[in-house]
């Protein structure tokens, strides 16, 4: 019998491969590969027939088929069907793909603001969690995106996802026991700052502080996360690493096998913050900043940048952006307005250098909001004088403790609830300052109403003229602003909504919808606006201006996102005779001239970090106090940028990716759900067994692993025939290609040449599709000629080099880059060794790094090595009708 022959096994009951005949002694008997189990076994002569089993089954065919279709589907990386209320673009589809394209799945998505990071980690948990991967997931964001993240993961995904926040303890208790809390939900999202650790609080013992760590900080970290997403996680690494937000993020990151950290500005300028940020990802590959080099990086980082996106039609992804600044003077109505912004400024001015000289920082911040304040609008700032003057009065202060990170880090109304309460300096001077100020910010209100907002009269109606269904996004730092804005507008007949940081999860679902369906202008705050999705809406009015660009960027990044159908304008309110313009104007031209000279387009690339916002905030702050030298404070602050700028400029390339953006990339979402070809598989291979019964496994389970591991096909001299109303009669096989018989490395794909002996592609993929979808049965068998079997494996070996030399190159390139990856960082680790002081211990280190070293270049060696493979799955006889 002819070695690679095909025979039946009678005691096995299934046709085996015969590889080797043996006798002694007059007995023979033949060693076969069993197919199905892929074992070696020794039959005796007796127990083999020449002639193959030619009594296919259908089931047997439905079963590789839809195998096949599973096979395919994990090797191609996309397993998940995608629809309903998404459809990823190019990117997000690359995204997905190089997440998957490892088996260590920890990255950094770095796609800038608007190109849908959260998109993309939903697609990467789906994937997982059909794996079998992931079951317990861990969501932590600013507080500020709690309710958006729920609501995509639900709407997008079909993720159910439970919000849990310190205030909702109690109640979870009293309905699901004692314990801990975060065990009990499997799939939960809460706050970066409702669970870092906290060191002390005022009138707090230290078994109070402990409490408070456990049940929030350790029982969370200890809670058995397969998964764990951190939006905004630039954050999480923090100015040093003793700041609460790090060591959360470093506990975390080092209890869960899957991790994802979403980030616009991953590197900010800091290397030792960026190293904090990588070192999440692997503390191993990342010993010292040296690590941080684009060979090193570049695997765990995923990227796009706005300029790349494209859309489904290979278009430009976003709409056109335009600026527009609107100049508010005092006329003779706002002569008071005036007088008060003056007062204010005195006041601020001589209250800032007092602060400085004393080292009272906390004073420091309440002069600069006090000055934020009388330019958002009068109200405000008499609003908060007498909220002051009630604490200076009944002297309930309050000792909050605040650092210059959270400070700069925080929205205007966030960081006025903590600061109002805070001590004095001098209580009588302050409440005598005050009251005289407060007197003509009362009359200011009483004489006219803000010239800014008769300016925003004027804008609306000129607006509303050229296009009247238009929504306005109008942006103020302070609630109070709002409120006077809501109640002045709404006397002019709008239809107003407001959104801001005090709303609850509920309250800020019924603004969004009541904006979108019926709302003329939202007005919200900064904390309101946080994570706000408002495509449907073109115009931002910025009515009052942070200190900080980068507030600003973020204000219009509401509406300037996937989805945008409209080209966005921007309207930014300047009051004209404000020591803040001058300020403003001078620092706009430096910052044009620095990005200029050195190519940088996107302000935000340099800008997006509190120590930006801290040079901007002291610019601003020391231009009010000492306006003669405000030329001196720009060009400091423009110095500092420009420094920023050239880290920037050299950091580009680290976070850069090479790749290639293309509506192609579309064509890898699989059209079906896999779990439905994993159902169609495990029920006609249990139809197959003859089983009536059958069970539907996970992708995980070791079962679905053998049963992808699909035998060869018992080729003779006959072949089932199927009988179809489409096509043209001829054979039809599906083949299989692999390197190294591995799983990811592996393509199957099917060939049909006619009667003719013609090969027809489109047809082949046609009968595949109609394999996989219709009804059908096996009609008997027809009998195959040599020459054609010959012709099916000449085109087979043809398809089958292409695969296998594309899917060799990716394999040779993956292995290279994770050697060189990984000899990169022991030699980094092997640099810092040298530096240990202990020459016994360093030797040893040494010794264990060579050894170490050594282990990866012997597996380099053995992964060197290419197996290809090629086997037949099956042929079928088609019979038009």
């Amino acid at each position: 019998m002819l070695h690679g022959s095909f025979a039946y096994a009678k005691s096995l009951k299934k046709n085996v491969k015969i590889f080797q005949e043996k006798e002694l002694w007059g007995y023979k008997s033949y060693l076969v590969l069993d197919p199905t189990s892929n074992k070696v076994l020794e039959l005796a002569e007796s127990d083999i027939e020449r002639d193959v089993d030619e009594r296919h089954s259908v089931f047997e065919f439905k079963y590789v088929l839809n195998a096949s279709k599973v096979k395919n589907m994990i090797s191609g990386g996309i397993l998940s069907h995608i629809g309903g209320s998404i459809l990823p673009l190019p990117h997000q589809i690359y995204a997905l793909k190089k997440a998957l394209s490892s088996n260590n799945i920890r990255y950094i998505l770095a796609d800038e603001v608007g190109l849908g990071k959260t998109i993309e980690a939903g697609l990467i948990l789906k994937e997982l969690k059909l794996r079998g991967l992931i079951r317990r997931i861990l969501v932590l964001v600013p507080k500020g995106l709690v309710l958006q993240w729920k609501e995509e993961l639900k709407e997008k995904f079909n993720e159910e996802f439970r919000i849990i926040l310190p205030q909702d303890f109690d109640a979870i208790r009293r309905i699901h026991g004692e314990g801990n809390i975060w065990a009990k939900f499997d799939q939960v999202i809460t706050s970066h700052d409702s669970v870092k650790p906290i060191e002390n609080r005022p009138g707090w013992d230290r078994t109070k502080v402990e409490l408070l760590n456990k049940e929030r900080f350790l029982d969370l970290v200890s809670a058995g996360w397969d998964l764990i997403i951190i939006d905004e996680a630039h954050r999480l690494a923090g100015s040093t690493t003793d700041v609460a937000r790090y060591r959360l993020g470093k506990a975390l990151s080092s209890s869960v096998p899957y991790l994802l950290l979403l980030t616009a500005t991953p590197h900010q300028g800091k290397t030792d913050a960026f190293l904090r940020l990588m070192r999440f990802l692997d503390e191993k590959s990342f010993p010292n900043e040296k690590a941080i080099d684009r060979k090193l990086v570049s695997p765990f980082i995923i990227r796009t940048e706005k300029r790349e996106a494209i859309d489904f039609k290979g278009e430009k992804l976003f709409k056109n952006r335009y600026t527009k600044i609107v100049s508010v003077k005092w006329k003779g109505e706002g002569d008071l307005q005036r007088i008060l912004y003056e007062r204010v400024t005195d006041y601020v001015a001589r209250g800032y250098n007092r602060a400085v000289k004393e080292r009272k920082n906390y004073i420091g911040f309440l002069m600069v909001l006090m000055q934020r304040l009388v330019t958002s609008s009068t109200r405000a700032i008499r609003e908060y004088i007498e909220k002051r003057l009630e604490v200076l009065k009944s002297q309930r202060f309050e000792s909050e403790t605040l650092d210059f990170e959270e400070f700069y880090d925080s929205c205007g109304e966030e960081i006025l609830e903590k600061l109002i309460s805070t001590y004095s300096m001098d209580v009588k001077k302050e409440i005598a300052e005050l009251e005289e100020i407060l007197s003509i910010a009362k009359q200011a209100e009483r004489q006219f109403f803000d010239v800014k907002l008769d300016t925003l009269f004027d804008l609306l109606f000129k607006v509303r003229l050229g296009e009247s269904d238009v929504k306005f996004l109008i942006f103020t730092e302070f609630r109070a602003t709002q409120d006077y804005l809501r109640e002045m507008l709404q006397k002019r007949g709008y239809k107003v909504v407001v959104l801001n940081g005090s709303m609850d999860i509920g309250e800020r679902k019924a603004a969004l919808k009541e904006f979108e369906e019926a709302a003329d202008i939202m007005v919200s705050t900064d904390a309101g606006g946080e994570g706000l999705n408002l495509q449907f809406c073109h115009i931002v009015i910025n009515y009052d201006m942070p200190w900080n660009p980068m507030k600003i960027e973020q204000r219009i990044g509401r509406v300037d996102r996937i989805g945008q159908t409209k080209d966005v304008f921007v309207f930014n309110f300047i009051l004209e005779e404000t020591i803040e313009n001058r300020v403003r104007k001078v620092l706009e031209e430096k910052l044009e001239v620095i990005f200029r000279e050195l190519g940088i387009d996107k302000m935000s690339d340099v800008l997006d970090s509190f120590e930006a916002g801290i040079d901007f905030t002291e610019t601003f702050i020391k231009s009010i106090v000492n306006p003669e030298f405000l030329e001196v404070y720009v060009d400091k602050a423009g110095e500092s940028v420009k420094e920023k700028a050239k880290v920037f400029s050299n950091i580009r390339g680290l976070l850069k990716e090479e790749k290639i953006l293309d509506v192609k990339l579309l064509d890898d979402l699989p059209s079906r759900d896999v779990e439905d070809y994993l159902k169609k598989m495990c029920k006609n291979y249990a139809l197959l067994e003859g089983k009536i019964e059958y069970e539907v496994y996970d992708l995980s389970d070791e079962r679905v692993k053998k049963l992808l591991s699909m035998p060869e096909f018992a080729f003779s001299n006959k072949v089932p025939v199927i009988k179809a109303a489409m096509g043209e009669n001829g054979y039809w096989a599906l083949w299989e290609v692999s390197v190294n018989d591995s799983e990811r490395y592996s393509r199957i794909f099917p060939i049909f040449i006619n009667e003719q002996g013609d090969y027809k592609p489109a047809t082949a993929r046609a009968l595949y599709d109609y394999f996989l979808k219709e009804e059908f049965k096996f009609e008997g068998f027809y009998e195959i000629k040599k020459d054609v079997v010959e012709k099916i494996r000449e085109k087979a070996l043809e398809i089958a080099y292409n695969y296998f030399s594309e899917m060799r190159d990716k394999y040779q390139k993956s292995m290279r880059e994770e050697i060189e990856r990984r000899i990169a960082v022991i030699n980094l680790r092997k640099e810092a060794a040298m530096r240990i002081g202990l020459e016994s211990v360093r030797k040893y280190r040494l010794f264990q790094l060579e050894e170490e070293e050594k282990g990866i270049l012997e597996a380099a060696k053995s992964q060197k090595n290419i197996i290809p493979g090629l086997k037949l799955l099956y042929t079928v006889y088609l019979e038009v009708m």
